[in-house]
C-alpha cells in the first residue's frame, strides 16, 4: 500500500520540477530577447544622434559658405569677441558659493 502512493508520489514530484526546470529555460530565452532589442534600440538611437549632429554641422557650413567675405570676417571678429567676454564671466552665485 505504501509503494502504490510512494510512486505516483515521485512521478508528480518529477514532472513539477520538469515544468520549473522548462519555465526558467524559456524565461531566459525571453530575458536574452528583450536584451537583444533594447541593444538594438540604443544603436539605433545612437546612429540617429550622430546623423542629426552631422546634419547641424552640413547646415552651419552651408550658412557660412552662402556668406560674402566680408560678413565672414565680422561673424569670425564677434564670436571671438564673445568667447573672450564668455571665459570671464563667472558661474551662478549659488554654485560659487557652494562648491
Amino acid at each position: 500500500m505504501y509503494k502504490n502512493r510512494l510512486i505516483p508520489g515521485i512521478i508528480f514530484l518529477f514532472f513539477c520540477v520538469f515544468q520549473l526546470n522548462a519555465s526558467a529555460q524559456s524565461a531566459k530565452k525571453v530575458e536574452k530577447s528583450v536584451n537583444k532589442r533594447t541593444e538594438q534600440l540604443e544603436k539605433q538611437k545612437e546612429n540617429k544622434e550622430e546623423e542629426q549632429k552631422a546634419e547641424i554641422e552640413a547646415a552651419k557650413q552651408r550658412h557660412i559658405d552662402l556668406q560674402t567675405k566680408e560678413v565672414r570676417k565680422r561673424m569670425k571678429k564677434s564670436r571671438k569677441k564673445a568667447n573672450k567676454y564668455n571665459k570671464k564671466k563667472k558661474g551662478f552665485f549659488l554654485t560659487r558659493w557652494f562648491r
